[in-house]
């Protein structure tokens, strides 16, 4: 059925979607705003106007859009072989063994064994239940304490909300479930403050500690002192440390894996969105052979698993995008697009009164903007921001802390200084809401 005007009537318009109420949405747009094809780094709508995606979906398009050999790669595994289960004893499709070996092979050092899910809070669910069924298996089930860092952000589902350490989400959704706490984000680059905090805490009750080696909020990676101090005082506790890099992963930061900036490699590594360069729905979790020999006995498996869990043709898209990072030098691009985004959004934004400055890693560029009298700007700004873009033919993304560029990794350096152009444009005449 064709989306018609006369579907889009608020009151029978069936589908419920976003994070503000649908009616907002449908007031504001209309059938031809939708999104119907999407080519390279553009994304064009039911009118045929075009707009440069600068935020890659969010954060999930890492190689764009009309990529042959992924679409053939899923066309080709649907064809001959579109499901297996693997919830008990069933055996995978071949594609879904290859694609563990192609993660193991570029993961950081010592993560060997994979398990796949559909989504990244569903990934750190994973995780967090690995966890605390490790420590039983090894005889321990007092440690169960999952630690988190404020601020962060771990997905959806309730565990991963839980872990999350963003008091609104606890707040709209809580009771959060019990065996999670949250310590202060790191001050400064030293890591001396984590072992007394972890202490107060009482190791011989935490199971994990889970971070995002960058935050997703701000694009600031976690200082290595104190990823060094989280690392041997895991080691030292016999606690599990958890990589969330379900953002991360794929070259967004400058390297296959954020944990590559600092050189640490955590026990656990929850990977998402990159996976599979957004074509299809997929998570990985990925473990040290000491956490799975854990398990591989008959009577301690790890009883978690869902039906979709990896799906023949989304591994297969995972596959071939793994092929295309590693053959087509992506993860330098990426770091050449922010670098250039960054010098250009310096250079066209000096003297800006909003502009308080912009900084980059990886492919991921975030540019603060304030108000006034200097506080960051508003997220009513930051919206109205986003929409003067789009109108400019720009997406872009904010978060509660900064405005974000994040652009497919395959973008060109001709469509960067499109990017930036359009992006200083829209900011050089933006005028802050009077409160």
């Amino acid at each position: 059925m064709a989306t018609t005007p006369s579907t889009w009537d608020p009151a029978t318009y069936p589908l419920w979607h976003g994070t503000v109420p649908t009616s907002t949405i449908l007031d504001r747009s209309g059938p031809e705003d939708l999104w119907v094809r999407g080519e390279g780094s553009w994304l064009i709508d039911a009118s045929g106007n075009r707009a440069l995606d600068a935020r890659a979906g969010v954060g999930n398009m890492m190689l764009g859009y009309g990529r042959t050999d992924i679409v053939e790669a899923m066309s080709r595994q649907a064809r001959e072989l579109p499901y297996v289960c693997m919830v008990r004893w069933e055996l995978p499709a071949p594609v879904v063994v290859e694609l563990a070996q192609a993660l193991t092979g570029i993961a950081p050092s010592g993560l060997t064994r994979v398990r796949f899910c559909h989504t990244g809070g569903a990934a750190v669910e994973s995780a967090v239940m690995m966890a605390r069924s490790y420590h039983r298996n090894k005889g321990k089930p007092g440690k169960r304490l999952i630690v988190g860092l404020r601020d962060s952000y771990h997905g959806s589902p309730m565990a991963a909300m839980a872990a999350s350490g963003q008091r609104i989400m606890h707040w709209l959704f809580g009771p959060m479930p019990d065996g999670f706490t949250h310590l202060p984000e790191p001050e400064g680059d030293s890591g001396t403050e984590l072992a007394g905090q972890l202490d107060a805490l009482g190791p011989e009750r935490i199971a994990a500690m889970i971070v995002e080696p960058v935050k997703g909020r701000n694009g600031q990676p976690l200082p290595d002192a104190y990823l060094r101090a989280a690392r041997e005082y895991c080691t030292k506790n016999d606690i599990l440390l958890i990589f969330d890099e379900a953002f991360t992963g794929f070259g967004r930061m400058g390297e296959m894996f954020a944990a590559g900036i600092s050189g640490i490699s955590p026990d656990i590594m929850c990977l998402a969105k990159g996976i599979t360069a957004g074509y299809s729905a997929l998570g990985a979790v990925l473990a040290t052979d000491a956490i799975y020999q854990a398990f591989d006995t008959g009577s301690t498996v790890f009883a978690h698993a869902s039906t979709t869990d990896g799906h023949p043709v989304a591994c297969a898209a995972a596959l071939a995008a793994i092929r295309a990072y590693t053959s087509e030098d992506l993860v330098a691009n990426g770091r050449a697009l922010g670098t250039f985004l960054r010098d250009r959004l310096n250079g066209l934004l000096e003297g800006a009164p909003t502009f308080g400055g912009v900084r980059a890693v990886g492919a991921y560029v975030a540019i603060d903007l304030v108000d006034d009298d200097g506080s960051p700007l508003s997220m009513q700004d930051r919206r109205h921001l986003e929409s003067a873009c789009r109108r400019q033919g720009l997406l872009v993304h904010y978060t509660p802390d900064t405005v974000v560029l994040m652009p497919p990794l395959t973008m060109t350096m001709e469509e960067a200084e499109f990017a930036a152009q359009r992006f200083a444009g829209v900011v050089s005449g933006l005028r802050p809401a009077v409160a």
